[in-house]
């Protein structure tokens, strides 16, 4: 593992040891790219300001608390929201929800590749899965291009977040000779979600990955599970059956390790690592690491609180057992209420994210919480 990737481990390493200290050092960086903002300006951030002022003057905001400031930067004002160059513009199908735009910039879209980057080399390191660099990718996406948006006289591309992150992870580790082409067709097939465009993704996915052994495969659950049955039925293979694979990197829905884990490891092989990623159009959030499988945040990457009952307290601070709405500051956003519970399972260190930040998700928590005490002998 070359230098720069065994540094991003270390770095996400001793940021879980002391996050505190990483906390600290993100929001410096943070205030200094809110200050240069009309949102920042409208709300007295002040670069280096501590973390009590920030709370004091900033309030937490779900998406629609900022959809006016990506409105004025849609309508030709990037500088309302956004400290440096506009350079994607991440929608979402609304299907956990209300439809998204949210804005990228350069420094967000540094910090994404980084912490993918940081993320690979993280469980490389742990797990020792030295192939995985270099290696072509299973990744079945969405367009990363679907159209362009006029802002202040400049043709900004706008796609789905899961075709953006691989055209920013092609650029990142210089896979471009095999992921260029395939986002290009993804791209000329277009937005639509029927099982006819879903077959004309796996193809051209297979044409790409054509003569190449693919050691990772990194996607939406659904999307992996899908091409693994579609596989499947067209040729009659698993992926296990053609590729040696080493890692899945899964995300976009909750309880992945015990409604899709069995399936996509059957699938794509029993001895490959499965890792579960916590993210959003706005980001990637935390990942499993270690034996546990549980999620591991980025303390050295983003801001992390959580509101728990009346208080809202840092993400590190969070108890086991406690139950929370997580709330994230990144590059764009200062202090997103994602929307999303968070379930802490050992104090600030390991955490699940079984769901919407809604009655029903609650209620699940508490019965399974239940029957799990009902199971103990002790």
């Amino acid at each position: 593992m070359e230098g720069r990737l065994r540094k991003a481990a270390e770095a996400w390493f001793a940021a879980i040891q002391e996050p505190e200290e990483a906390q600290e050092r993100v929001l410096k960086r943070l205030t200094a790219l809110y200050a240069r903002t009309g949102y920042g300006r409208e709300h007295g951030i002040q670069a280096g300001m501590s973390m009590e002022e920030f709370r004091r003057f900033v309030p937490p905001r779900r998406y629609e608390g900022f959809k006016p400031y990506v409105q004025e930067v849609l309508k030709g004002d990037p500088r309302a929201l956004l400290a440096d160059e506009l350079v994607f513009l991440g929608i979402t199908s609304g299907t956990m929800g209300r439809p998204k735009v949210v804005p990228m910039t350069k420094a967000d879209v540094a910090l994404r590749a980084e912490v993918m980057a940081t993320c690979l080399a993280g469980l490389a390191s742990y797990w020792r899965l030295e192939g995985i660099f270099g290696s072509p990718c299973i990744a079945p996406c969405l367009p990363s291009r679907v159209s362009e948006v006029q802002v202040g006289g400049r043709a900004v591309p706008c796609g789905y977040i899961s075709g953006v992150n691989a055209e920013i992870t092609a650029s990142y580790f210089g896979l471009e000779g095999f992921l260029r082409p395939y986002l290009e067709r993804i791209n000329e097939i277009g937005p639509g979600i029927g099982k006819e465009d879903w077959g004309k993704r796996f193809s051209a996915l297979m044409e790409a990955l054509e003569g190449r052994d693919a050691k990772m495969a990194i996607g939406a659950a659904p999307a992996l599970w899908m091409f693994a049955r579609w596989l499947r039925k067209e040729r009659g293979r698993w992926p296990k059956d053609l590729w040696d694979i080493e890692l899945l990197l899964v995300a976009g829905v909750p309880y992945i390790m015990s409604s899709y884990a069995p399936g996509l490891s059957k699938a794509y092989g029993e001895g490959a690592l499965l890792a579960e990623a916590y993210g959003a159009t706005e980001g990637m959030f935390a990942a499993r690491l270690a034996e546990e499988p549980y999620l591991v945040p980025f303390y050295n990457a983003y801001l992390y609180e959580v509101r728990v009952g009346r208080e809202v307290k840092m993400l590190y601070e969070m108890e086991a057992g406690e139950i929370g709405s997580i709330i994230i500051s990144t590059p764009v956003f200062p202090r997103y209420e994602v929307g999303d519970l968070v379930l802490c399972h050992a104090d600030g260190v390991f955490f699940s994210v079984p769901g919407r930040n809604r009655p029903l998700t609650r209620a699940k928590i508490k019965l399974g919480k239940l029957l799990d005490l009902l199971a103990s002998p002790f």
